[in-house]
């Protein structure tokens, strides 16, 4: 929802978010209103408070790709009452299938162990699960940013784009791993990269013949095909090193990967691509932090630690966070604050980070340049169980911290 002509016409930015906070219990702004920020303010919402979400982007902005939401994520939406909206958007997972460079079968896993015990996995659009989470958030400013924070011993004082200054309680950033919150508030030594080299093309296709319930993906040396399927169509992308891909566009990419698939799922997949649909192109690479608050401004989701999309779990430990966030804030007072803090961050943080690392690990199986290094990677896979596969994951959703 973007505010009203009325409530522009009313003046500066911090005047409408004064406005529309007033007599909140807690102060909160949400600097980002993508998956973790939109999750926040819905859960806080649903809580009862009030707080002021502001979006850099336009109500329509947001890269559109695939989303496997793991039960972390699909848990959230329960308490959120979305779960019919959630199912009717999106489509389940039940398979993971695993092919070699050549277009054989090298192994299938099956969830559906993991979805008896944990819950169950759902391909959705990004932009798909952004709308459910935006519709039950409230009110978002759009085309808002912040170019200034100070904090000080009990508040934090903000500068918007527009010049005009506001105090909240607490400020949470929730901007994505290119997080300018995250930038104001850390210096450069408090945030640590990690780079596979490798980047790729999400791209659109025909599910046709496809199984909506089954991930796969083909594994080479030097390039990469995965096909995710999602309400209506079928996601793809198109992976390769990030050196070769910097400067190409998806069409001509695509053609090369085509000429080099086998006939099968992958061939005819990336041939019955469309065109029209946008794409989008995703760098293989993340950032961690070394602490996700400074006063009362806190990090939340990709701010704080970024995944890589090998394990499929980022979006399902955004909102896992930003749940636990909401949980603390909701048992605290103005006063203490700080200990909420505290107490969220020891929650989340190493369960996060084990979950990053697994996605880390995973690149170095998936991403590989030489053909022996390739066919080693085969031969391991044939013998690399479900168990094996998602033994961290299984872990942080069985309640680790």
């Amino acid at each position: 929802m973007q505010p009203s002509n009325r409530e522009r016409a009313s003046g500066d930015i911090a005047s409408r978010i004064a406005k529309r906070i007033d007599g909140a219990r807690l102060r909160v702004l949400i600097i980002g209103a993508g998956i973790a920020g939109a999750t926040l303010g819905a859960l806080l919402r649903q809580r009862g408070e009030l707080p002021a979400i502001i979006e850099k982007g336009g109500e329509l902005d947001g890269e559109g790709y695939m989303l496997g939401l793991l039960p972390l994520g699909g848990r959230v939406l329960n308490g959120l009452g979305l779960v019919a909206a959630y199912q009717s958007a999106s489509v389940p997972v039940s398979t993971y299938a695993l092919y070699d460079r050549h277009g054989r079968k090298i192994r299938s896993y099956r969830l559906g162990g993991l979805i008896d015990r944990y819950g169950v996995w759902r391909g959705i659009e990004r932009g798909a699960l952004i709308e459910l989470l935006r519709g039950a958030a409230g009110t978002i400013d759009y085309g808002t940013s912040v170019s200034k924070i100070r904090n000080t011993a009990t508040a934090t004082l903000v500068t918007f784009n527009d010049g005009s200054s506001a105090e909240f309680d607490l400020v949470v950033g929730a901007d994505g791993i290119h997080s300018s919150t995250r930038s104001l508030i850390l210096k450069p030594n408090d945030v640590q990269g990690y780079d596979t080299g490798w980047g790729g093309f999400v791209a659109w296709s025909s599910l046709h013949d496809q199984k909506i319930d089954v991930y796969r993906e083909m594994w080479s040396s030097g390039w990469r095909v995965g096909l995710y399927p999602v309400k209506d169509r079928l996601g793809m992308f198109l992976a390769g090193a990030h050196r070769m891909l910097a400067e190409r566009d998806v069409d001509s990419y695509a053609n090369e990967i085509e000429a080099r698939l086998p006939d099968g799922p992958f061939a005819r997949a990336v041939r019955m691509r469309d065109r029209s649909a946008g794409s989008f192109y995703w760098r293989m690479a993340d950032c961690r932090t070394r602490i996700w608050r400074r006063g009362r401004t806190v990090l939340l989701g990709d701010a704080a630690a970024a995944f890589l999309p090998t394990a499929g779990v980022g979006a399902s430990l955004a909102m896992d966070s930003a749940a636990a966030l909401a949980d603390e804030l909701s048992r605290a007072d103005v006063s203490h604050l700080d200990y909420a803090l505290e107490l969220y961050e020891k929650r989340q943080r190493r369960r996060v980070e084990l979950a990053q690392a697994n996605s880390r690990s995973l690149s170095r199986f998936m991403f590989v340049n030489s053909r022996p290094a390739a066919w080693l990677r085969d031969q391991l896979m044939r013998v690399y169980t479900l168990k094996m596969l998602v033994r961290d994951i299984s872990r942080v959703m069985s309640g680790y911290r």
